[in-house]
């Protein structure tokens, strides 16, 4: 019988340890991402949990200096640029003689 009140009681203690333990845990993990997170998204910032850090956002028009809500301008260099599919002008075709010198030359190489 006094065994298993000592096996009671350990089981107990140690119920007891986790328990402490864990809440210790909870209470650090809020104080140092918890916390921080929300203040700085409180004062409108942005928080990088990469970093832990607060940055504050540019707006954007500060940056373009284009007037709020106003769409960007594309000025493309060339009319074929614009038909381009990833905005690039389309590589224009070689004449036949020379690309075969080219080919040969580099056939000798």
């Amino acid at each position: 019988m006094k065994t298993d009140k000592n096996l009671i009681l350990r089981v107990k203690l140690i119920a007891l340890g986790v328990f402490i333990v864990a809440s210790i845990g909870i209470l650090v993990y809020g104080a140092l991402y918890e916390m921080p997170r929300r203040k700085c998204e409180a004062n409108g910032g942005w928080w990088s949990d990469k970093y832990r850090a607060c940055k504050t956002p540019v707006y954007l028009p500060l940056l373009t200096r284009r007037k709020p809500g106003e769409p960007q301008k594309i000025l493309w260099p060339t009319e074929d640029a614009r038909g381009a599919s990833n905005g690039s002008p389309k590589p224009v075709d070689q004449p036949a003689a020379s690309s075969a010198s080219t080919s040969a030359s580099a056939a000798s190489k």
